[in-house]
């Protein structure tokens, strides 16, 4: 952080200070899915002995619950004041006026966006309105066997057809299926994946007036999925497991080379203490022309109803700038100590972070990659197509479908729920 920066973050703090010392304690109601609640708590514990006048309640929900949760207490009226969003979430519970954008509610955390990945500032905006700082954030990347390949004397993929090439050479000397992957429609990282590859051909999804162009075909995306249904009818280079855990392990066992996953998954592919072949997976550019892909955050948010309420709007503000702005310590343990993705770019050169990701990624590749990433197409309706739209995928990966098929169905759909929440 520059000097200017940090004084007016230090000014900013004082005067919340001595507004504080001069009213009542504050409470504020903190909700999250439960990862790592230590971590959670001993961060909590910390802003509350730097900031005496305010009391953090944190309630926890598990995965799954969690989005519906937040839903039901939305709409009874019992709203957290502070709490995790996911940006597929944002621009529903923003539109339904459950959330406060910063502009309103805490002007000052605006300073942090300079800071902040382009992907992730898009994810935590709604409108062209702020609405979070970020908790977590990460990029879906093409990873690969560097001992495999390098035993092979093949080159890291560039494009799809070096991918589909190299698994070819591979097969022939004895691979069953070089390539690895996710396979469940159920699963949200499913539909996720396939957006990362299209944008690393350098294709969209949907054009700036949201009408779907991914069923052209003459479209990147078409020509990607035709590509997956090929690698699994045509060339049978490919294993399909249900969860990225497989992933995990079947990259170990050395009967594969390649994958399309999260980069958390690559941290655990080289975690020595607990897989056979650590440190032989590496990162890559998503394959094609772009070299493109989808980055996504997770954020701090601040509701409708603790904006509503002066000193719960203050003491919130206060809390999001703990933990997603400031010296970003808290962001900073989040990745040093526990390995997670984060959207604040000055970590990457925090010696801590460098040295601790550097044992099991290439830092300033990732970086790269970073650099480059894209959001998602995140509307109204976006999750609810999403669950519609990954069957076909599905379908079409596997051959049970035509692309054409699957991918006129899913634009038609698209078009459907648009109309049903926006009329056009």
């Amino acid at each position: 952080m520059d000097i200017l920066k940090r004084l007016a973050y230090i000014g900013t703090v004082l005067a919340l200070a001595l507004s504080f010392t001069a009213t009542a304690q504050s409470e504020i109601n903190f909700s999250v899915w439960n990862y790592s609640l230590d971590i959670v708590q001993d961060n909590i514990d910390k802003f509350e002995a730097e900031n005496s006048g305010i009391d953090v309640t944190l309630n926890d929900y598990a995965w799954p619950d969690y989005h519906d949760t937040m839903v039901l207490r939305f709409r009874g009226n019992n709203a957290p004041d502070a709490l995790y969003v996911g940006q597929d979430w944002l621009p529903a519970w923003a539109s339904a006026g459950w959330l406060a954008p910063f502009d309103e509610a805490c002007p000052n955390l605006a300073q942090y966006v300079q800071d902040a990945a382009d992907y992730a500032v898009n994810d935590m905006t709604y409108q062209d309105q702020l609405y979070g700082l970020p908790y977590y954030a990460d990029t879906i990347s093409f990873l690969y066997n560097a001992a495999i390949l390098e035993e092979h004397g093949i080159a890291v993929p560039e494009s799809w057809d070096d991918v589909l090439q190299a698994s070819l050479q591979l097969k022939e000397a004895g691979m069953q299926h070089p390539f690895v992957y996710e396979y469940d429609q159920e699963l949200p990282n499913f539909f996720d994946a396939f957006v990362a590859q299209v944008y690393g051909r350098g294709g969209d999804m949907f054009d700036e007036d949201l009408e779907p162009v991914f069923n052209d075909p003459g479209s990147e995306a078409y020509a990607h999925l035709q590509w997956l249904q090929d690698a699994n009818t045509v060339h049978d280079i490919m294993e399909l497991v249900p969860h990225e855990t497989d992933v995990i392990r079947t990259m170990n066992t050395g009967q594969h080379a390649f994958t399309v996953v999260y980069n958390y998954v690559l941290a655990a592919m080289n975690e020595d203490a607990t897989q056979a072949r650590a440190g032989d997976f590496a990162l890559a550019l998503m394959p094609g022309q772009a070299h493109q892909t989808l980055g996504f955050a997770k954020f701090y948010s601040i509701s409708q109803e603790a904006a509503d309420d002066p000193a719960s709007r203050d003491a919130a503000c206060r809390f999001i700038e703990y933990m997603g702005g400031g010296d970003y310590a808290v962001a900073t343990r989040w990745a040093a100590e526990h390995g997670l993705g984060f959207a604040q770019l000055p970590l990457f050169e925090v010696p801590a972070v460098r040295d601790t990701w550097n044992d099991w990624i290439e830092v300033d590749l990732l970086r790269q990659q970073v650099a480059t990433a894209r959001t998602g197409t995140w509307t109204e309706w976006t999750s609810i197509w999403s669950a519609s739209f990954r069957p076909l995928l599905a379908q079409a990966m596997v051959g049970e479908t035509s692309v054409a098929d699957a991918l006129d169905a899913g634009a038609a759909r698209w078009i459907e729920y648009r109309e049903s929440v926006r009329g056009n």
